[in-house]
């Protein structure tokens, strides 16, 4: 495994989050399931028409085409800042 630690610009889709500092996150797994959070509004940027949220690329598995990302906050469904996407 590849272990560059490097940020990760993520596609995500986005509602109104609790307090207006924060969106609520809705990230596609590799899984193909669906992972929601809370993040701060500093972490999204707008990027050719798409939402996008800075994480942390931890490592990359080129034999499986995933990435092991550090998200900012924990995830709902699963209490952990840790998920396998597909690689970009």
């Amino acid at each position: 495994m590849n272990t560059n630690y490097n940020y990760r610009w993520i596609a995500v889709t986005t509602s109104e989050g609790m307090f207006s500092s924060e969106s609520v996150v809705e990230i596609t797994l590799a899984s193909g399931s669906k992972a929601s959070l809370f993040a701060d509004n500093a972490l999204l940027m707008e990027r050719a028409g798409k939402t996008m949220l800075r994480a942390i690329r931890i490592s990359s598995d080129l034999q499986r085409g995933t990435d092991l990302v550090l998200l900012p906050t924990e995830t709902f469904q699963t209490a952990s800042r840790w998920i396998e996407l597909q690689s970009e």
